[in-house]
């Protein structure tokens, strides 16, 4: 029976813990037994550690009461009812306009201004409140509530439209499956590796003999669904509605796989937020991801475990998997959203993953695109942090972290030229390296606007950018996937390009040649060279990029939608085509 809570209460649950939930990490390395006391326990007060306690009451404490579950449950409810109010008001207003019946439209035209606004600051509560009571994911003693509140508390604030009930009654033909199963081992765990393979296809045995647990109907559907998804090519047509059958499918035993405390729930939450990226009309992947996240570092994955612990070789390596796919997933969807990252590189400390348990199929290779990827997502990890979240020292001059990146991921293409991994892969990678140089040169933050060199370097990756973008959208024989990352990329880079071209149209299109600021020379000896080219066609190069960018856009925005910033921005776009084709005509 559900216990009935004063208004009060649910407004301001109360945190009180009864009982030690965790050793600290001294007592626990040592395998003694801790009494939790705050702030220093008493071992290490004995042992004189006192600073080096982290008290696992502490950490883990908080959310730990039924009373503040229950109040978690009773705001969940309001949300619930607050979404089901709001899409009531967007579908009568919908019918009034006539609007057009795409997925796009829908999500568009369900939210009325205020529902909006109330469903947003019902959705900041309860991401508040998961961000508590996520840090006791470690523990399984809920009161007996965690089971139905845990999976809620991760679904509500990612779900952005409801599932359809469905289920599968038939399954496919074996073929079929295993297509597609081979689909996503080669593009989708080959770069996120926290399942094996022997996982996958042991759960589709269980599903054909008849004897499936649902952690195996997660996987499976949710695998198949992420094959199919990624396949569609539009958010009409049959394969994405595939898709869609198989994760509603799946999220039937969203209570019962995702549990707190084990490192199969991470798995199961990462499957989510693969497929997220490949659907974001129904699920916001950022939020999927800091779950992950969150929940990988509650258990101490970014941490390789003490040599005082005995672990085998494949749980270390189950344990590694899982944690650079969770960095590597983190850092992406940060990366691409420009915001912060969920844990920092300093409070990591993990081996990184053996090529030789990556390539069991094919020993001889010399490279994985995994490690590949990873690599490149470490090396812009520390600068973006130092150049979007750190004080005023970097944001006077910040030309050394910029070159001392870009000569890193100089080095890296040049490595990765000479590995043996598939070329689909390395064409894929190029899109993601170019916007991160671009990123790099964009800190929100600067106490001055980057020199002329700067915004002519920007210009020359957006041109780079939208050309190998643009060619993998229209590759038929590698078919490369492409994913909503893409997209919100894109835009951001066509942004850039607008502001530079509106802003420093006179030192784009002259013929003189830009010197490197006398900044980048006094503080390092890597100088980020830039293409010898005239004015004329920079100018040509510009109408080009934007005639790419918009087509980019259009493209996969059948996909996944037009972002609205998009929306905002496309007259101002077509504006400045118009005016750099009235240059290219003038001069």
């Amino acid at each position: 029976m559900a216990l009935v809570q004063s208004p009060k209460i649910t407004e301001s649950p109360q945190l009180c813990v009864s009982r030690q939930i965790s050793a600290c990490s001294i007592c626990r390395g040592k395998k003694i037994k801790c009494d939790g006391l705050v702030p220093v326990c008493t071992p290490c007060q004995r042992a004189r550690r006192d600073a080096e306690c982290t008290n696992g009451s502490d950490r883990f404490a908080k959310g730990k009461e039924r009373s503040y579950v229950t109040a978690l449950e009773t705001r969940l409810d309001r949300l619930e009812k607050d979404i089901a109010r709001a899409k009531g008001l967007g579908a009568a207003h919908a019918a009034q306009n006539q609007s057009g019946s795409t997925i796009d439209g829908r999500i568009s035209t369900t939210r009325s201004a205020k529902g909006q606004k109330k469903e947003e600051s019902h959705v900041n509560e309860l991401v508040s409140d998961f961000g508590f009571l996520s840090v006791n994911s470690t523990s399984r003693a809920f009161d007996g509530l965690a089971q139905d509140v845990f999976a809620q508390l991760i679904l509500a604030p990612a779900t952005l439209l409801d599932f359809p009930s469905t289920t599968v009654d038939v399954l496919p033909s074996r073929p079929t499956v295993t297509s597609l199963v081979q689909r996503y081992i080669d593009n989708d765990l080959a770069l996120y590796p926290f399942l094996t393979e022997a996982k996958i296809f042991g759960s589709v045995e269980a599903l054909y003999e008849g004897h499936a647990a649902p952690s195996d109907e997660w996987i499976v559907f949710f695998v198949l669904a992420i094959a199919l998804a990624s396949a569609s090519t539009s958010a009409d047509d049959g394969n994405y509605f595939e898709a869609v059958r198989y994760a509603g499918a799946a999220l039937k035993h969203a209570k019962t796989v995702l549990l707190p405390g084990s490192l199969h729930a991470i798995q199961m939450v990462l499957l989510l937020a693969q497929y997220s990226i490949q659907d974001s009309h129904h699920f916001d992947s950022w939020y999927l991801v800091g779950a992950a996240a969150r929940m990988m570092v509650d258990l101490g994955l970014h941490q390789d475990p003490p040599k005082s612990v005995k672990m085998n070789d494949t749980q270390l390596d189950l344990r590694r998997r899982i944690y650079y796919s969770v960095y590597s997933l983190d850092r992406l969807t940060s990366l691409s959203h420009r915001r912060t990252f969920s844990f920092t590189d300093d409070s990591t400390n993990v081996a990184m993953l053996k090529l030789s348990n990556l390539t069991l199929t094919d020993p001889l290779k010399s490279a994985h695109p995994t490690l590949e990827l990873i690599r490149l997502r470490q090396l812009v990890s520390s600068p973006y942090q130092s150049l979007f979240e750190s004080g005023p020292d970097c944001l006077q001059n910040p030309w050394p972290t910029i070159c001392a990146a870009y000569q890193a991921i100089d080095e890296w293409c040049s490595s990765l030229h000479k590995t043996t991994i598939e070329e689909s892969f390395k064409l894929s990678f190029q899109p993601e390296m170019l916007y991160l140089r671009t990123l790099l040169l964009s800190p929100f933050r600067l106490q001055r606007p980057l020199e002329d060199y700067g915004q002519l370097l920007i210009l020359e990756h957006a041109v780079a950018y939208s050309q190998s973008l643009y060619t993998l959208t229209n590759d038929r024989v590698n078919k490369i996937l492409c994913t909503s990352y893409d997209l919100s990329r894109t835009v951001f880079v066509a942004k850039r390009l607008l502001d530079i071209f509106e802003t420093y149209a006179d030192t784009c299109f002259s013929d003189a040649s830009a010197q490197p600021p006398e900044r980048i020379s006094q503080s390092t000896n890597h100088t980020p060279l830039l293409p010898t080219r005239n004015g004329r066609e920079r100018l040509q190069l510009g109408i080009e990029t934007l005639r790419l960018l918009d087509k980019i856009v259009c493209v996969l925005g059948i996909k996944y939608g037009v972002p609205n910033s998009w929306r905002n921005m496309k007259p101002r776009f077509e504006k400045m085509e118009a005016l750099l084709r009235a240059r290219a005509t003038t001069s």
